[in-house]
């Protein structure tokens, strides 16, 4: 176990840099897209009302007040998700290809740890995890940062603050933070399962080089298979519920996982040699 802490201690600092580096830009992308949106719907408010002779309460009822949950719509607050999500499934590759690919081939000492080497795939595992949850409470702090941006902006009498619940009902945030525990396993339980296959297969196209390529995308084609077996069952069948239908793709996940896990461990204990 302490290995393994290290190991994680070790990664996290690697990718460090970089990763301050994406929040502060997601930061002022959102800081920035808040601002910009928020002038720009009073300036078109305005206009509006002198344009038509309306009076705030008018333009309310006919346009609607602005809101925390009128920016989480913009393509600001959208595509700097969307640049996040990418950034990190870049980092999916190259937290691997780094260390084969790097000056010093970091891969061979840390095979040679006096450790399992499968703690170097579940410390790499780990660090994606640990990233993508702490972008998601980076998120919930930001969200209120935002709104305090709103608000300082857009007069009092066309701001309407939202509570929490609708808030958290935008699509975007829906996705990021599901209303149920069930629906959290079933989100994240499929991301984890992806960056197991993604990583089980670098070790394929690492081990066997340009045949494992061809393996790889085999194996990327399989395990996605297996992950959305329930719903093909539900497509010919028409049989199940929904939440047993999730209850079966997080059970294919974690097969999945366990496989990408065995996979990985044999490859490093038999095709890597250092």
């Amino acid at each position: 176990m302490n290995h393994y802490i290290k190991l994680v201690n070790f990664e996290v600092k690697r990718f460090s840099k970089l990763y301050l580096s994406l929040i502060i830009a997601v930061v002022a992308a959102q800081i920035i897209g808040a601002i910009i949106t928020s002038l720009h719907y009073v300036s078109e408010a305005e206009k509006t009302m002198g344009r038509e002779q309306l009076t705030v309460s008018d333009y309310i009822q006919n346009y609607s007040a602005y809101s925390l949950q009128n920016f989480l719509y913009s393509e600001y607050f959208i595509l700097s998700i969307a640049f996040a999500a990418a950034v990190l499934m870049m980092y999916v590759f190259f937290i691997w290809y780094r260390d084969w690919l790097g000056k010093s081939s970091v891969i061979y000492r840390l095979l040679m740890l006096p450790t399992a080497r499968r703690n170097v795939y579940f410390a790499k595992l780990t660090t994606i995890l640990l990233f993508v949850f702490g972008l998601l409470g980076m998120q919930i702090i930001l969200l209120e940062v935002l709104k305090q941006v709103i608000q300082l902006i857009v007069p009092e009498q066309l701001y309407f603050d939202p509570s929490v619940i609708y808030i958290y009902s935008a699509e975007a945030l829906q996705i990021l933070y599901p209303n149920s525990p069930l629906q959290f396993i079933f989100y994240y339980g499929i991301g984890t399962a992806l960056v197991a296959i993604f990583f089980t297969a670098v070790l394929l196209e690492r081990s066997y080089q340009l045949k494992g390529i061809f393996f790889a995308l085999i194996y990327i084609v399989i395990s996605v298979i297996v992950i959305i077996i329930p719903v093909f069952i539900q497509i010919i069948t028409d049989y199940f519920y929904l939440n047993e239908i999730v209850l079966m793709t997080i059970g294919s996940s974690m097969i999945v996982i366990a496989l990408a896990v065995y996979f990985a461990d044999r490859l490093l204990n038999r095709k890597i040699n250092v």
